[in-house]
């Protein structure tokens, strides 16, 4: 697609071809086709040569590549506009999904992949779970203090109050909520999300987190599938990193933080301690299950020898 829209095909969708993104933060609100369309359709073949050459000759070298070609990706492409949407999708609303927010959207499961198997191809043989669980708890406790103040503030101003900002900016944003078509109480769907996904990141470092509580309809009782848990809190971390990055650019570049931004200088490290705590309880899990199976085998030898 990138080449295609460097030889002329419509459907860019940064520039001219994204009327929103630079007040959203896309570091290519000002890009041309050309230029633009070489460069990242350069950057997929050479992640798709990388993949192929991972499946031939599995290592460190084509995982190091993986991870950069990821890493450029989630820098480069979206913006805040990818975690502005999935908070609108709780209430229902999607109304802002458009061409951009659908390319970024691709760009960022595909740069998920990359990094899915760079870990693969990277990631040590044995695992140390006793200090991926001290990492984890650290890095957990960063991800569920950090959404707090945004949580608060946010709560403040559906209330009415203005924390940190005019009463006009207050009724501006009830005034929006209508301006969409949802119900007041849809403003709530901004907080909600904050506050149960702290619950939900609790999990990472829990029991319940592992194995399903009792009193849970069909499950209660069984192991929580991995995927359950690393899946959404890898896209919820992507979101807010990438948001996160936006809001620290904004502020060096304006000088200054605004109190309506200041909750937003902690979306960084969030992001970042969620990922880190997601990828502590994947590992850990991947140590418990690697044990399960070596006793389970372990009981099968013994049964055949007896």
């Amino acid at each position: 697609m990138s080449l295609a829209w460097a030889l002329g095909a419509p459907g860019f969708p940064f520039g001219d071809g994204d009327s929103r993104g630079r007040e959203m933060g896309s570091l290519l609100a000002s890009a041309h086709p050309v230029p633009t369309g070489v460069a990242l359709g350069c950057g997929a073949l050479i992640a798709a040569a990388t993949a192929v050459w991972a499946m031939r000759r599995p290592g460190r070298a084509p995982g190091v590549v993986l991870l950069v070609c990821a890493a450029a990706l989630l820098a480069v492409v979206p913006d805040v506009r990818l975690l502005q949407n999935l908070a609108y999708s709780f209430s229902g609303f999607f109304g802002l999904v458009d061409r951009p927010v659908l390319n970024q959207a691709l760009c960022v499961l595909g740069a998920g992949l990359l990094a899915r198997s760079a870990v693969v191809l990277l990631r040590p043989a044995a695992v140390d779970a006793g200090r991926w669980l001290t990492i984890g708890r650290w890095a957990t406790l960063v991800a569920v203090l950090a959404p707090l103040p945004y949580a608060l503030q946010r709560a403040a101003w559906n209330l009415g109050l203005p924390l940190g900002v005019s009463q006009r900016f207050v009724d501006d944003l009830a005034a929006d909520v209508a301006a969409k078509g949802l119900p007041a109480a849809a403003a709530w769907m901004l907080v909600i999300p904050d506050v149960v996904g702290v619950l939900l990141t609790l999990g990472l470092i829990m029991r319940w987190g592992e194995r399903f509580p009792r009193w849970v309809p069909l499950r209660g009782g069984r192991s929580v599938p991995v995927w359950l848990a690393v899946v959404p809190a890898s896209v919820v971390s992507a979101a807010v990193t990438i948001a996160g990055l936006v809001v620290i650019r904004f502020a060096v570049e304006g000088g200054s933080v605004s109190a309506t931004a200041a909750p937003g200088l902690l979306w960084l490290p969030w992001g970042l301690a969620l990922g880190v705590a997601t990828y502590a309880y994947a590992e850990r899990r991947r140590d418990s299950e690697s044990s399960t199976n070596r006793t389970t085998v372990g009981a099968v030898s013994t049964n055949r020898a007896d």
